[in-house]
């Protein structure tokens, strides 16, 4: 039961508080049509929930620190729940409604408190809050009251193309696991436009009017970036990333009789699908073969060999420009999966990839780097790229095509593609024995080694890996919005630090000489120094979320959706550290002795992972998802079990020697996972997931440290 009021009231009136912030903050987003003018409101309004949610956790463990292994356990079994009943519900009823359901929990939640402290008013009161919370997300379903419009005003890819074309309108939008889905129709697009599909408001794809015969659409077979089609007789392609199909229609009328389409996100599938002959039923198309699946994954398991492999590009110029996609994960671009297609082509096959301007050097760079792989000089790379620009050679946005072929380009092939850039007015940057312009004319030409290219940008230009697939992160060192966050979360520990410190010294300098009350600092030599707790619960905090994000980045790949990854990973993770919390009192059942040896084997199982994962992960890339699946369990489960345990057993240390320290313990353990967040992301830009989770293993070894100088420190003075 419920000790004392103070925790009966912190518990109930924040699960109310957070039950009514919740459709608060939706509405206001909904009235303010989500205009990023506002995005600070938005901000503090979500913050109220996840504070109160401190709230309440601080006053169990507060409450309860003696049998803090069990608090902890149903925590994190209760969030890896959440994490898979989120993919779920994202599905079921939208991102509004999924949160709205949130605060119907938190309604449910405040009703068991209720019951279990037996005050009768309380439980009606948050019955009538379960009634309120089932009635807005029924409300929200029929009339979409909290459903979060587009802000007209963003400089995001969605609403411009909503203002440049008057008479346009979102007639469809869902949610998945991987994005939010809007399909536009209407106004005057171009290309023959039947719908275009927006992926998060941004990066969007188009789906084309097309009969379906081969000799429609002629034009396309013009366009910059789908001449390689032409430049082959009847080329067997895949298509990676296919979208709304106009890549695949630019391949059949282009002559291709063999096209394969491989497109990640189910609802553009079936988007596309849906507008039938308006679209020429381009997936059911009889020379196609559409796979709904991811890149890396569908090559891995594929056995054939392709002349051409084409990888495309849906993200605008707006979102690029803006920074937005510099911290995504983007395995298609990194040098091991363009060894993969390079294991994938025919003799005289060819990658063909289509971005902007400022991704081309890192092309050039991971060419580079896969020739060399594959044994052929730097030396020979100009024999094996065509570049070509569609608007101008220096400045963005500019469509840019780079072709890399297996073998030297052929003097056919050569001349098709010189003669076709004239014809039509498109600027090469590189033709073999034709063209080589700056920048890469003296790496060409083998007057600079690799790493003499990289210095001559002001952003990277180097291959990204699978250990650092941020291929869209150009500044150096880090994007700004990560420097940002990286100054705001070590503010945020500072201040965890700093101020209940302070307000300790305080009320110890105020208290009568010689008087211990509770609360304040004690002079006990048998107690715990802050100097010696403070690292404890801050490296538990950084460890810990410096770990499980390496492993996702990793899992990413593995997976091939990266919400599904992130559920799996919460899910597996949580429950694995609930049954160590669980069994964290038999563990370490007197002192910190056994801690010693757990924490010791996180600190083994991350180096492990570091050089053991890779293998793993490649090795299985082709399995079916619930085999990959399996897998994934099984590798998360034996580290997640040994994290859960060091957190309860240091609260349950606290609860003899330091009591009025827990919930400054909670708030510094939290503090410290929000700096290791960022850490994760900025450490796996610069140096790759691998360094953050050697990072992250280190760090528990402070932990390790100081639980072996507390290992005879009693933890059991507390009836359990």
């Amino acid at each position: 039961t419920l000790k004392g009021k103070w925790a009966e009231n912190l518990t109930i009136y924040s699960a109310w508080g957070i039950a009514i912030f919740i459709p608060i903050t939706l509405f206001v987003m909904h009235a303010l049509a989500s205009q990023v003018t506002y995005l600070p409101l938005y901000l503090v309004l979500f913050s109220v929930p996840f504070f109160l949610i401190g709230i309440i956790i601080s006053a169990a463990f507060n409450a309860f620190a003696s049998v803090a292994g069990r608090l902890y356990a149903a925590d994190l079994i209760g969030a890896s729940a959440g994490a898979l009943l989120v993919v779920l519900f994202l599905v079921l009823t939208g991102g509004e409604g999924a949160t709205l359901i949130v605060g119907l929990i938190a309604a449910i939640s405040a009703t068991l408190f209720s019951r279990i402290t037996k005050n009768a008013r309380k439980t009606i009161a948050s019955l009538m809050f379960v009634g309120f919370a089932i009635s807005l997300i029924l409300l929200n379903h029929a009339t979409q009251i909290f459903a979060i419009p587009t802000d007209p005003t963003a400089q995001k890819d969605l609403p411009i193309y909503l203002r440049e074309h008057p008479g346009s309108k979102i007639v469809k939008t869902e949610w998945n696991s991987f994005s939010r889905i809007d399909v536009v129709e209407g106004g005057e697009g171009g290309e023959g436009l039947v719908a275009k599909v927006f992926i998060d408001g941004g990066a969007g794809t188009n789906i084309i009017s097309w009969d379906g015969s081969t000799e429609s659409r002629q034009e396309l077979s013009t366009w910059m970036q789908y001449l390689p089609f032409k430049m082959m007789q009847d080329p067997k392609v895949l298509v990676i990333g296919s979208g709304g199909g106009r890549d695949v229609v630019a391949s059949l009328v282009s002559g291709s009789k063999d096209v394969t389409s491989v497109e990640i996100n189910p609802i553009i599938y079936e988007t596309v699908k849906s507008y039938g002959d308006r679209a020429g039923n381009v997936y059911s198309h009889q020379d196609v073969r559409s796979y709904v699946d991811e890149g890396r994954s569908f090559i891995t398991r594929s056995s054939e060999k392709y002349d051409i492999i084409y990888v495309p590009f849906v993200d605008t110029w707006a979102s690029v420009s803006s920074g937005g996609l510099s911290v995504s994960e983007n395995f298609l671009y990194t040098l091991e999966g363009f060894q993969q297609y390079y294991d994938h082509l025919t003799e005289r096959g060819k990658i063909v990839t289509v971005r902007w301007l400022i991704d081309a050097p890192r092309f050039i760079s991971t060419y580079a780097k896969l020739l060399e792989q594959n044994g052929i000089p730097q030396d020979q790379l100009h024999r094996h790229l065509i570049m070509a620009t569609s608007d101008s050679y220096t400045q963005d946005p500019s469509v840019t095509m780079v072709v890399f072929s297996k073998s030297p380009f052929t003097d056919e092939e050569i001349s098709f593609l010189s003669q076709s850039f004239s014809q039509y007015d498109y600027k090469p940057i590189l033709i073999p024995g034709q063209v080589m312009r700056d920048p890469y004319s003296a790496l060409l030409s083998g007057h600079i080694t690799l790493d003499q290219f990289y210095n001559q940008f002001d952003t990277k230009v180097y291959p990204v890996t699978d250990d650092n697939p941020y291929f869209l992160s150009f500044e150096k060192p880090l994007p700004p919005a990560v420097e940002i966050l990286l100054y705001a979360s070590i503010g945020i520990v500072g201040i965890f630090l700093i101020v209940p410190f302070a307000w300790i010294r305080r009320r110890r300098s105020a208290s009568p000489a010689g008087e211990e009350g509770e609360g304040l600092i004690s002079s006990k030599r048998s107690e715990i120094g802050i100097a010696t707790i403070i690292p404890y619960f801050a490296a538990l905090g950084v460890g810990f979320i410096l770990i499980e994000l390496a492993l996702l980045q990793k899992l990413i790949l593995f997976m091939g959706n990266p919400t599904m990854t992130f559920a799996l990973l919460l899910f597996t993770i949580l429950v694995s550290s609930g049954g160590g919390s669980l069994l964290s009192s038999r563990i370490a059942k007197n002192n910190m002795r056994n801690l010693v040896f757990v924490i010791g084997g996180i600190a083994g199982l991350g180096i492990l992972y570091v050089f053991c994962l890779p293998s793993i992960i490649y090795s299985a890339l082709a399995e079916p998802i619930h085999i990959k699946a399996a897998i994934s369990i099984g590798i998360l489960a034996p580290i997640g079990f040994l994290m859960g345990m060091p957190l309860p057993t240091g609260m349950r240390l606290l609860k003899v020697h330091r009591p009025d320290f827990i919930p400054w313990m909670w708030a510094i353990n939290g503090a410290f996972s929000v700096l290791g967040a960022v850490l994760a992301i900025a450490l796996g830009i610069m140096y790759g997931s691998s360094f953050a989770m050697i990072l992250g293993a280190m760090v528990y070894l402070i932990a390790l440290g100081i639980s072996f100088a507390s290992k005879k420190k009693t933890i059991t003075q507390v009836a359990t």
